[in-house]
């Protein structure tokens, strides 16, 4: 089984699941949505379904139209240069992304270019070192392959051109302890200018 493969199956089985998993990753997060909406890395729109967010674009290599349900779903390499989509964002998700991904601020600015003036991008990252002794399990929870500090987040955020607002630091997490990193960030992030 290919690592594409791995990953549908896990968002096939994570359809039934997800809804704990982000209440007690997020608990009660509330997200200012404006539509457009676009997801990276999104599979099959569980974050999306979760947060009553109606229409929307994901882009991820894993998914499909069948699992994306009313999303418009396309299947692509978000570590490459994402495909031509004619338009910008007003709000922009890349929840629990880069830290499976080598060079994320690859993707990160490619998220600046999309955003409309005056929307927001969310990111959600782990902010704790990588245990050396999970690096290159094959296990697909254990696929983080990218972990910064919080300062260094926030940094190459801001290098980047955003402005950079820590909407959710948590420690912790009672019964998905075996699975997530224990410290999680959540990001809002506006451009600081219009080019």
């Amino acid at each position: 089984m290919d690592k594409i493969e791995i990953a549908e199956k896990c968002w096939k089985s994570a359809i039934q699941r997800k809804s704990s998993y982000y209440k007690s990753l997020y608990r009660d997060l509330k997200f200012k949505i404006e539509y457009p909406v676009l997801e990276i890395g999104g599979g099959a729109g569980t974050f999306l379904r979760y947060n009553d967010i109606k229409e929307a674009t994901i882009l991820d290599v894993a998914g499909g139209t069948s699992l994306a349900g009313d999303y418009k779903f396309i299947k692509t390499d978000i570590t490459q240069r994402f495909p031509k989509l004619n338009k910008k964002f007003k709000t922009i998700f890349a929840m629990e992304v880069l830290e499976h991904i080598k060079n994320p601020l690859y993707i990160m600015s490619q998220v600046y270019d999309l955003l409309e003036g005056g929307g927001r991008g969310y990111i959600a990252i782990p902010y704790t070192p990588l245990d050396p002794k999970r690096i290159g399990n094959e296990n697909p929870f254990d696929c983080h392959v990218c972990r910064w500090t919080k300062n260094e987040i926030i940094d190459q955020m801001q290098k980047i051109g955003f402005k950079v607002r820590v909407i959710q630091q948590r420690r912790r997490f009672k019964n998905t302890a075996f699975y997530l990193p224990h410290c999680w960030l959540v990001l809002e992030l506006k451009k600081r200018m219009e080019h």
